[in-house]
């Protein structure tokens, strides 16, 4: 542990029990928050160019959502384990 972890680690021990829960769930929060902002900002918008090509001509997304769900019962309706 650094020093000055350490001595902020002795300076919270002298907070109230109440206060001591406070500062955890407020450093808590803020190390999530910059968890998020690293998970988010991983990937560029351009990296999915092209993934859904079907929506982006002009096909309904309901319309091309249920055309897939179809491809898929299809294929579990013709499925045959012995195969």
């Amino acid at each position: 542990m650094s020093q000055q972890l350490e001595r902020i680690f002795r300076q919270a021990l002298e907070l109230s029990p109440q206060e001591q829960l406070e500062l955890i769930e407020r450093l808590n929060s803020q190390a999530f928050v910059q968890s998020e902002a690293r998970v988010k900002s991983k990937r560029n918008v351009m990296d999915f160019y092209a993934v859904a090509p079907n929506l982006l001509s002009g096909m309904d997304a309901q319309v091309w959502v249920s055309q897939l769900r179809d491809e898929w019962n299809e294929r579990e309706a013709n499925f045959n384990p012995y195969l």
